[in-house]
């Protein structure tokens, strides 16, 4: 059923895998390592699309005049708060229609356009998926974001990154930017990825980038957690590559 409404969606068999981070933390080396998996397709930063969507969900979702409409569609009049009565459902009603507005399905039909048009995976692909550096910036929405993810995307897993944050703070890319001031970016994300994680530990990991330097052990630890076995000569390769970025 789910595969017919949202087709692009589904077509991934093995679902879908989200990079959570922030800038400078490695994490396109991450992306190249599940890049080098058969089958996946883990795309680059988007400029947090999701976001978007992700708020237009949440409006459907949370706001009162949308949940007492749909609260009370099917309840008889009576039961019906008073302000509802006689006008619910009708063009009488200032939010008319907003009864018939199925979160869930408006969330998953936003995912599959996005599949379809934004990350636009390969004919083969059976894990999809991005990393992006920022997801943390809404600190007080990140928590019903990742939650609106998971709930539309199939089997969807997230992968936080870190990194030395003397490291970080010392990228040109910061250049513009107080150390004191991406120090406390860090923490605060740092904190948001281990709250999520500590509430959704069978869908979650943290990578520290350092660890990196250990080799194919501590990768197949990530592709462990992802239900892959590790080509040693494929990911010594990536390991072996200087990226650019």
């Amino acid at each position: 059923m789910n595969a017919k409404l949202y087709p692009a969606l589904y077509a991934p068999k093995d679902g879908y895998v989200f990079v959570v981070t922030y800038g400078r933390s490695g994490s396109t080396l991450t992306q190249s390592l599940l890049n080098s998996i058969p089958g996946y397709c883990i795309r680059g930063e988007n400029g947090n699309l999701l976001y978007q969507l992700a708020r237009a969900v949440s409006v459907t979702k949370t706001w009162d005049n949308y949940v007492w409409r749909r609260t009370d569609r099917d309840k008889p009049a009576e039961e019906q708060r008073v302000f509802l009565k006689g006008i619910l459902g009708t063009p009488g009603d200032p939010w008319y229609g907003a009864e018939n507005v199925d979160p869930l399905h408006f969330s998953r039909s936003l995912a599959n356009v996005f599949v379809r048009d934004v990350l636009a995976p390969p004919k083969g692909t059976r894990v999809c998926g991005f990393k992006e550096i920022r997801f943390h910036e809404d600190k007080a929405f990140f928590p019903s974001y990742l939650d609106i993810i998971k709930s539309s995307f199939p089997k969807a897993r997230f992968i936080f990154q870190t990194r030395d944050p003397e490291d970080v703070s010392k990228s040109s890319w910061w250049g513009s930017r107080k150390k004191s001031d991406v120090l406390e970016m860090i923490r605060n994300a740092e904190m948001l990825f281990q709250s999520f994680s500590e509430q959704n530990p069978d869908s979650c990991m943290t990578v520290n980038y350092e660890r990196y330097a250990e080799g194919s052990g501590y990768v197949s630890e990530l592709f462990d957690f992802l239900g892959e076995s590790v080509d040693e000569a494929a990911v010594s390769k990536v390991l072996d590559r200087k990226l650019k970025h």
